[in-house]
């Protein structure tokens, strides 16, 4: 993977990679390194790319939190674009009758990472995002994903948003 140009890796082989990183393949320089095309192809190409709750649960173990300054902002800029995609493409399946979870994986993938919830859980106060919030409620908390359990302060997070409105 590291001969091949960065924008020509595929979802495929970045799936083969994220799957294992850290537990049996690569370290932080290959993280880092394959990091942006990973983000990109989570975005740009979801069918073919781990769940994001995979994906940003892997910044953990490569202890991004000891990053630049600078660097953990654009993870942070880049989560914040992510969340609000994954949000308005489960609103635009509401007119199809149906609400979709991308914007819970996004969240779930976020506390993984160690990210608080609190900014973008609050979104989802904001009147136009009402329908994910009501689904969000409905499903909890048997119903979310099953990655949730890896993380029970984003879980707590979660609760305290979705029925007290703060956190």
């Amino acid at each position: 993977m590291l001969t091949t140009p960065l924008r020509e890796l595929t979802g495929q082989q970045l799936w083969r990679y994220v799957s294992g990183a850290f537990l049996t393949v690569g370290g932080e320089l290959d993280f880092r390194y394959l990091l942006p095309r990973i983000l990109d192809i989570s975005v740009s190409d979801p069918t073919n790319a781990n769940d994001p709750e995979i994906v940003l649960g892997k910044l953990r173990l490569a202890n991004w939190r000891s990053w630049s300054a600078a660097e953990q902002g654009v993870i942070e800029e880049f989560l914040d674009a992510w969340f609000e995609w994954a949000l308005a493409r489960d609103l635009a399946e509401v007119d199809d009758g149906w609400i979709g979870t991308e914007a819970e994986s996004v969240l779930c993938g976020a506390a993984r990472a160690g990210l608080p919830l609190a900014r973008w859980l609050v979104r989802l106060h904001a009147p136009q995002a009402s329908p994910v919030l009501a689904d969000l409620k409905a499903r909890f908390p048997g119903q979310l994903s099953a990655f949730w359990e890896g993380t029970p302060e984003g879980f707590r997070d979660l609760s305290t948003i979705l029925f007290q409105g703060a956190a």
